[in-house]
């Protein structure tokens, strides 16, 4: 027997959500898919009938007899006696909140403080995914501590659908006296999702320039030479940046208004939005980009991590510290929203 059909144009992402949407146009006899919001393609469909069972979901009933039973979880269904338009569906996608916003879900919470071994648990009910950590990364003193070589944590990926709106936040550290060894032009990953030959998404910090400044002692004084003449030490310079990190340069993102704090916590939070298909930086709830940048999805693939980044091969070391990490699937639209459920 043959099927009418339409197929997505990736595979699917297990253990993820993912909003589908199909649709039958009576007008012009076609079927259509959409993932996330975004079409997939349209075949005809010049034979329908009018079903008089009961609405299957999760199943399939088929000559009187129930499979195809679905091995997941399903939210959100919903019908309507009309086709949808794209803008329709893409509407339909956002899945607003009770207050208008877009709803978010959230689905890691990798957490450090009070946690001890060498791997952390997902916290988010109902998620699974354990943050493995690698020599060169501990916890101490409620954070995940790494050395800039080595230390990194993975879990596999990916964690959100990275075709679909997700939001990302961290707490993060940049060691100066680490990272003014790198060479200019450095890129330390925070956090990322890798694929086969580059990031899908990364937060990362960009090492740009060195200067120098005046050197002070643990009193504020500043520091004399024999001659009494001010001491300068040499300091990193560099900027926050959420997109995708690419070996060649050829990645999309939105970059830190003002230079990068080194050495003193900052909150980074990264959206991409897969109804506009856009990008944006939050520093605490201060969007970073006057307006959000337009960003081409790029499905992912291994692992998530943590402190390092892949670009065909493993490196990008973060010499710093991580605090909380958590994923929501689902974009936040505005930094009220970024302030209100991330938190600073």
């Amino acid at each position: 027997m043959s099927y009418q059909r339409v197929t997505s144009k990736n595979p699917a992402v297990p253990k993820v959500w993912t909003h589908l949407a199909g649709v039958f146009n009576a007008t012009d006899n076609t079927i259509s898919l959409y993932v996330n919001g975004e079409p997939q393609g349209t075949t005809p469909f010049t034979t329908p009938w009018a079903a008089t069972g009961r609405l299957q979901i999760g199943r399939v009933q088929w000559s009187g007899t129930y499979t195809d039973y679905f091995p997941g979880v399903i939210d959100e269904a919903a019908a309507w006696q009309e086709a949808l338009t794209e803008v329709q569906v893409k509407q339909e996608s956002t899945l607003l909140d009770a207050y208008g916003k877009p709803s978010a879900e959230l689905v890691a919470s990798w957490n450090p403080a009070q946690a001890t071994g060498t791997s952390l648990a997902n916290s988010a009910s109902g998620y699974g995914g354990t943050l493995s950590l690698s020599s060169g990364a501990s916890l101490v003193d409620d954070e995940l501590v790494l050395d800039g070589t080595s230390g990194a944590g993975t879990t596999p990926g990916p964690v959100v659908d990275d075709s679909g709106s997700f939001t990302v936040t961290t707490q993060a550290v940049v060691d100066a006296a680490r990272i003014v060894t790198k060479p200019d032009g450095y890129k330390a990953q925070i956090l990322g999702q890798r694929t086969a030959t580059g990031s899908s998404w990364s937060l990362w910090f960009e090492k740009t320039d060195t200067r120098q400044e005046p050197e002070f002692d643990e009193n504020g004084e500043p520091v004399l030479d024999e001659n009494g003449n001010p001491v300068n030490k040499t300091v990193p310079v560099g900027r926050w940046h959420f997109g995708r990190l690419t070996a060649d340069g050829t990645g999309a993102s939105v970059v830190s208004k003002e230079e990068a704090v080194l050495d003193s916590e900052v909150r980074l939070t990264g959206v991409y939005n897969a109804q506009d298909r856009t990008i944006q930086l939050y520093l605490t709830s201060d969007p970073q980009g006057d307006d959000a940048m337009a960003y081409t999805a790029q499905v992912g693939s291994g692992e998530f991590s943590a402190g390092k980044g892949y670009l065909g091969a493993w490196g990008n070391y973060l010499p710093g510290r991580i605090g909380d990490i958590r994923l929501w699937a689902g974009a936040m639209s505005d930094g009220t929203q970024v302030y209100d459920v991330v938190g600073t």
